[in-house]
């Protein structure tokens, strides 16, 4: 019965790990979902500054694809969906959780750290 047990608990680390391992470098939704749920994806921040949305939908949701980068300036790809059409040229905040995001706000240039302002506003 033991034997059992630990082998169920190493079925589901290996799981985690691999859906983690899975959606690492992905912006898709499947990727969101496991990422949302999975316990060993970290809560974030990354910045971007807002480009024309890839797509409107009939509802007025803008789809965002674009680089984002974290306070060390690593890069990842994400998509993110506004509201509405999002001002261009602004910065933004993202909390996400792998590449499920959770919330965005608006942020001024100086509130980006310098390593993340480099990645996505090379001026």
């Amino acid at each position: 019965m033991i034997k059992k047990i630990i082998g169920f608990i190493a079925f589901i680390i290996i799981l985690l790990f691999g859906t983690m391992l899975y959606s690492k470098n992905s912006s898709s939704e499947v990727a969101g979902v496991l990422d949302q749920f999975n316990p060993l994806v970290p809560k974030t921040e990354l910045y971007v500054k807002t480009t024309t949305p890839q797509s409107v939908n009939v509802y007025g949701t803008a789809t965002y694809k674009q680089m984002a980068a974290n306070k060390n300036g690593k890069t990842r790809r994400i998509t993110f969906e506004g509201l509405t059409e999002l001002k261009t040229d602004r910065y933004l905040k993202i909390i996400n959780k792998g590449a499920h995001i959770e919330s965005y706000e608006e942020v001024l240039r100086y509130q980006v750290p310098e390593k993340a302002l480099k990645e996505i506003d090379p001026r």
